[in-house]
């Protein structure tokens, strides 16, 4: 326990400082998992309550040796102070957290209010920017006795405190009856201190995180000060009905109190060479679950089909709807080897995810981080129902380099059929295998909407002039392929992929680029494979100003479709009525994200009945009819839009 701990004051001796750089160890604490950069002075340390049942087999531990880790709940990050303190030898020693770490760079970067930097991810380019590497970390401690995050002006901050006083009283989960007993605590145990105590609680710079690095003997000077101050607030303080938050007061308390040393030792020591470093706050710092990089080309006895997914946190259920339907259908004696490229799905989500797979034993689910491969690259799209992840798949030759054929599927899709069937086409010397695209082919035929919705020349002269293809009637829908990802790679690098993406500014974006690029070496698919379904009276309006050839196969095609792709904006978990909705909700109720799905479904459709009742034209809400009409013709329904549109002609005046 913390008491007779701190009642030893039993501490190792220095280490002693070679002829060399000296000896530099900064604790990471972390409580969970995460990524982390790659360095010898950054040392991870698990902490808290209970390690044996979690224990992380590559990190250290603040359990080991003479410690407090029981206490991790109330003291937080200090419990790694204290471990480090009484088992631990460096020169220097410092503080960081699994997601704020010193910015060691020479540069300085934009803060937010709070100032902190925020930086997405850990990744090779942010180390490199932070210079969280161990070369650029000697060069900036070496040089000083101490160093801290920036003495933030908290009178700058949004809400405006005018003192430290006044913004731990506005913290809803700290007591102000705790902070003055704290402070009374410190003039009865170091009266030499009260001035300092007083300055800082009316003051308004702090250092916030107890975040610091300090020359051995200065750490070792306040571990000895600061923990019998906390052992004596917490053997008088009530925290007998506090909430989680509220009982981690003391690590509270230990950020003001490290604000305090350091006061009065300035005041003492002028002679100490102090800095001040920038705090970088990673927002997510959960590790992925990356491929092996050892082919799989058998699991046991059967042979493995990768594929490949892009999605945001927000297309997580769509994802899992695609996955179940995948192995619903999926051969059983093949092993499916499934990454998702994202950037930003939650570690709650990734675990929905998992469950998705867990009665499966012929699949692997994994998660790849993609944004240091994106990093700076403009993802914007030209349509507004065309999402950044489109570009992801460009990635994939590099990302999967062990695999020499991918199946690419968009995670707006339903797999009906056996995808080992599509994925051992034979590709021979092809780039990919897709099938036609009849919705561009429609407009290729002076389908009206081509006019309308994007150039005024039609898609004829867009197909020929911008894309530059030989044979329009060629163009493949992209979002099922069958990739030869080891002809990609000899075709083009991820590097010349995105320079295209950069210097294009197409309709379809990547499809049009991979169109462009790939003419020529296309093996054609059976229109099956990529159904899709009648978005917004699209077969009548469009895909029926097909060749004829193709329009009946895509009418035969409806009939047994091995793939549903769901393109465009009607989606069905919006859409409940839309086009072939009910074969996807078939599948989406059998995954984690079903009740997610139905609220998000409510909601989109009580704001899509407030805004058509405002503009509905059928009939009036005191109409008799409208429990006759209703059931037929649904609010929001294709057929009643129709209807709508048909009244709205009778109703405008002839020309």
């Amino acid at each position: 326990m913390l008491e007779s701990q701190v009642a030893s004051m039993a501490s190792p001796d220095a280490p002693v400082s070679g002829a060399g750089e000296p000896s530099i160890k900064i604790f990471v604490t972390g409580h969970k998992r995460a990524v982390r950069p790659k360095s010898k002075i950054l040392l991870p340390v698990q902490v808290g309550p209970g390690l044996k049942d979690d224990r992380f087999a590559d990190t250290l531990h603040d359990d080991e040796g003479e410690n407090v880790s029981e206490l991790n709940p109330y003291l937080c990050e200090l419990t790694t102070q204290y471990w480090a303190w009484k088992n631990q030898h460096a020169d220097y020693v410092g503080f960081c957290h699994y997601r704020r770490y010193f910015s060691f760079a020479v540069q300085r970067f934009d803060e937010n209010p709070y100032g902190e930097v925020m930086e997405p991810r850990i990744s090779v380019a942010a180390c490199e920017r932070y210079g969280l590497y161990d070369e650029a970390i000697r060069q900036r401690v070496k040089d000083f006795d101490v160093l801290t995050t920036t003495n933030t002006d908290i009178s700058q901050f949004p809400e405006e405190f005018a003192t430290l006083r006044e913004h731990w009283h506005a913290a809803p989960y700290l007591q102000d009856k705790d902070l003055e007993l704290i402070v009374r605590i410190v003039e009865r145990l170091h009266p030499d201190y009260t001035s300092d105590t007083e300055a800082f609680l009316e003051g308004h710079h702090a250092r916030f995180c107890n975040m610091f690095i300090m020359r051995w003997d200065i750490f070792e000077e306040y571990c000895a000060w600061l923990f019998p101050l906390l052992k004596e607030f917490m053997d008088e303080a009530d925290m007998a009905h506090y909430s989680v938050e509220a009982l981690r007061t003391p690590g509270h308390l230990g950020e003001r109190l490290l604000n305090i040393y350091l006061l009065h030792q300035q005041r003492l020591h002028p002679e100490w060479r102090f800095a001040e470093l920038q705090c970088v706050h990673f927002v997510h710092t959960d590790p992925r679950m990356r491929p092996t990089g050892v082919p799989l080309k058998l699991r046991g006895e059967k042979q493995v089909i990768p594929v490949a997914l892009a999605a945001d946190d927000g297309y997580c259920a769509q994802v899992a709807t695609v996955v179940r339907s995948i192995l619903d259908n999926g051969s059983h004696d093949r092993f499916f080897d499934i990454l998702v490229l994202e950037r930003d799905i939650s570690a709650a989500h990734i675990s929905l995810l998992q469950e998705t797979v867990q009665q499966f034993d012929n699949v692997r689910l994994c998660f790849c981080d993609v944004a240091p491969y994106v990093a700076g690259e403009d993802l914007s799209t030209n349509n507004e129902h065309i999402s950044a992840e489109t570009f992801y798949r460009f990635l994939i030759p590099e990302l999967l380099p062990f695999y020499d054929k991918v199946l690419y599927l968009d995670s707006d899709i339903v797999v009906l059929g056996d995808v080992a069937e599509l994925f051992d086409v034979d590709l021979k010397d092809n780039i990919l295998a897709a099938t036609r695209d009849i919705d561009f082919l429609g407009n290729l035929n002076g389908s009206p909407v081509s006019k309308s919705e994007f150039d005024k020349q039609g898609r004829m002269a867009y197909a020929k002039n911008v894309l530059q293809l030989k044979d329009p009637y060629s163009y493949f829908q992209a979002g099922v392929l069958v990739l030869n990802t080891e002809a990609m790679r000899r075709l083009h690098s991820t590097a010349e992929w995105f320079s295209i993406v950069r210097s294009s500014n197409f309709i379809y974006d990547d499809q049009d680029i991979l169109n462009r690029e790939c003419e020529g070496r296309v093996l054609f698919l059976d229109l099956a494979w990529d159904v899709t379904h009648d978005n917004s009276n699209r077969i009548q309006e469009v895909y029926s100003f097909a060749p004829a050839e193709l329009y009946h196969a895509y009418l035969a095609a409806r009939e047994h479709p091995q793939i549903i792709h769901y393109a465009g904006f009607q989606k069905p978990w919006l859409y409940a009525t839309v086009d072939l909705a009910p074969v996807w909700w078939s599948y989406a109720r059998k995954t984690p994200f079903y009740e997610q799905t139905l609220a998000v479904l409510c909601d989109a459709r009580r704001l899509k009945f407030v805004e058509i009742r405002k503009k509905d034209p059928v009939m009036g809400k005191k109409n008799p009819l409208r429990h006759v009409i209703d059931p037929l013709l649904p609010v929001g329904s294709p057929a009643r839009e129709k209807l709508k549109e048909s009244i709205r002609k009778l109703k405008s005046p002839q020309k």
